[in-house]
């Protein structure tokens, strides 16, 4: 665990200080997300989607936590409407605080805590948990704010153009298939995802924003719910109805853990709603997932 999380602190410096010395133009970082929107995730989610290991029991966890999330804000909306917080700052802090970064950062924090077989999980749970969640609630954010208007089929259409969400459907419609495909097909494709996770963390790095870390108030209250009563709601949902906490309730309390989502960020920034909140929950949640996430293994 200590080692995984060196080498997801290193990456995301590298990131951070490419950014600061001016190293990455405008076109070097398109060419970057390009490859890791297109290539590296997509190939990462099939292969995972693929070779992972799947029950109800891991089905059950998913949709705990997409309550957990979901409580966390509407929470979130009551605490803004109760203080009286201006509209745009409650979209916000409820949006943010919905959805974790549990592909970019929680990949490699299960992959270095319970290893590579349960990380291929983490492609499921992402895709369950924040991807399709996501992609419904980012145009409804957007309506909200005037920018656009909400329609499911505009949602749908999104989600068939995704490589991430094809590359889910691709892996499921493969697993169906009445025959095993060959570990040797998967070489070139495990080695593209590889990159993945290093050039994830390298991208957050290069996203991060330190100016803002006077203003820590309303970050502050984001990640208190969004990182301590999302993963305190599975907690007690696993140790009242369950007992004992295998790998894999460990691995959905590491995802629910997670920091509000990097994608959240750029959506709140183009509806115009409190983007300076939503960068600096983004910045601070991944400084406190170092210490956070720990903590919650050990009492695990």
């Amino acid at each position: 665990m200590l080692l995984a999380m060196y080498n997801i602190f290193v990456f995301i410096f590298i990131g951070f200080m490419a950014n600061k010395m001016r190293l990455l133009g405008n076109k070097h970082s398109g060419i970057l997300l390009g490859f890791l929107i297109n290539f590296a995730l997509p190939a990462q989610v099939f292969n995972g989607t693929y070779h992972a290991h799947i029950d109800t029991s891991f089905l059950i966890l998913c949709v705990v936590s997409l309550v957990s999330n979901f409580c966390v804000g509407g929470i979130l909306w009551a605490i803004g409407s109760f203080l009286k917080f201006d509209k745009a700052t409650k979209i916000t802090l409820s949006f943010m605080g919905t959805l974790g970064n549990t592909l970019y950062l929680g990949f490699p924090f299960v992959q270095g805590a319970l290893g590579a077989d349960y990380a291929n999980m983490v492609i499921i749970y992402d895709q369950f948990v924040t991807g399709i969640p996501f992609a419904f609630l980012a145009p409804i954010v957007l309506s909200m704010s005037g920018k656009t208007s909400f329609s499911i089929g505009g949602v749908f259409k999104k989600l068939l153009k995704s490589p991430l969400f094809l590359a889910l459907l691709s892996g499921i419609f493969f697993r169906l298939l009445p025959f095993t495909i060959p570990d040797e097909f998967f070489s070139p494709l495990k080695a593209l995802a590889q990159t993945a996770t290093p050039v994830a963390l390298f991208a957050i790095g290069v996203q991060l924003n330190l100016k803002g870390i006077l203003e820590w108030k309303y970050p502050a209250l984001l990640l208190s719910t969004k990182m301590i009563l999302a993963p305190l709601i599975l907690f007690l949902f696993v140790k009242i109805f369950v007992g004992d906490f295998s790998n894999t309730h460990k691995l959905a309390l590491i995802e629910v853990a997670m920091p509000p989502l990097v994608s959240g960020a750029a959506i709140i920034y183009k509806a115009g709603l409190n983007a300076k909140l939503a960068l600096n929950s983004v910045t601070f949640g991944i400084l406190v997932s170092f210490v956070s996430v720990p903590i919650w293994l050990y009492f695990a």
